[in-house]
């Protein structure tokens, strides 16, 4: 059998499983199983070597078990291992939230409203992994107070921040807090100091997320509660207002149709100029607002 045919195979059958990119997943699976690179399968598949030529012993076995494991609807950044985001990789597992690509724009929007100061400081409410926080320092001078809760996603927070310190902007420096992001004694010394808060809370209504992959993340990170699933942001709100100096940013991630409630709440809590910010498909992704100015 030729790689081409075996890739084609699996691609068709993630496809039947109703995974979107079935054709880049069976590659990514492939170079996983062998420890190769996604480019030495494409070398592969344009020398059309025979199965037999290119993989090791062990390694057909350890591919047939990673593509059933993803035709379970296993997400793919938890088969791996990790998760791309921005200019980073992170690391994810089972029980931490898994970043989505459409978040990359609440960090950019965050990194470059914070250009603007000369020692920026900026906390993330429900870091999770520590995505947001962690592109923002790569981006921009910064220094980021990571927040978050639940135990796992707390130590993948910490070894990301290790791993990806290297790659920060000149001056960055990225803080772990382990805390519950809605606690009113939270980051008591920051209060009135900060130039930015961002987070990307839980939010979505029950039932059920609608997406299986989205089913396997932690349920804490996923349902806002309350029957429009804002509960989480409507506690959240004054806490960010406490932190912010004044002129500072509040930007949030949510559901598209959940864009005018949340542009509403942020202007109940006092926040001027909000306005909301598309994602790269063009959906209402984000609310922010800036903390009033004498």
């Amino acid at each position: 059998m030729k790689v081409r045919t075996l890739l084609k195979e699996a691609s068709q059958k993630l496809e039947n499983a109703g995974v979107e990119w079935g054709e880049s997943e069976a590659q990514k699976l492939l170079a996983l199983a062998c420890g190769r690179s996604e480019g030495e399968i494409l070398i592969w598949m344009a020398l059309d070597m025979e199965v037999s030529q290119a993989l090791r012993k062990g390694e057909m076995p350890r591919f047939r078990f990673l593509l059933s494991k993803r035709l379970e609807r296993i997400p793919l950044q938890h088969i791996e291992g990790r998760a791309p985001f921005g200019g980073l990789e992170l690391k994810v597992a089972p029980g931490v939230f898994v970043p989505r690509p459409e978040t990359e724009v609440m960090a950019m929007a965050a990194a470059s409203f914070l250009s603007n100061f000369p020692s920026p400081v900026m906390v993330d409410f429900c870091a999770g992994a520590g995505s947001v926080g962690l592109e923002v320092c790569r981006r921009q001078k910064c220094l980021c107070f990571e927040v978050e809760k639940m135990p796992k996603a707390f130590r993948f927070l910490q070894e990301n921040i290790a791993s990806c310190s290297k790659k920060f902007h000149t001056g960055s420096k990225c803080v772990a807090v382990r805390g519950d992001a809605l606690s009113p004694s939270l980051l008591p010394f920051l209060s009135g100091k900060v130039d930015c808060v961002a987070s990307n809370p839980p939010y979505l209504p029950l039932p059920a997320p609608r997406q299986p992959e989205a089913a396997k993340d932690p349920p804490e990170a996923l349902f806002g509660g309350g029957a429009d699933g804002l509960s989480f942001i409507r506690s959240l709100l004054p806490s960010c207002f406490k932190l912010l100096k004044r002129g500072g940013l509040c930007i949030m991630e949510h559901e598209s149709g959940q864009s005018g409630e949340v542009a509403s709440l942020f202007s109940r809590f006092g926040f001027k100029d909000v306005e909301t910010v598309r994602d790269l498909s063009g959906r209402d992704r984000f609310t922010r607002g800036i903390k009033w100015r004498k």
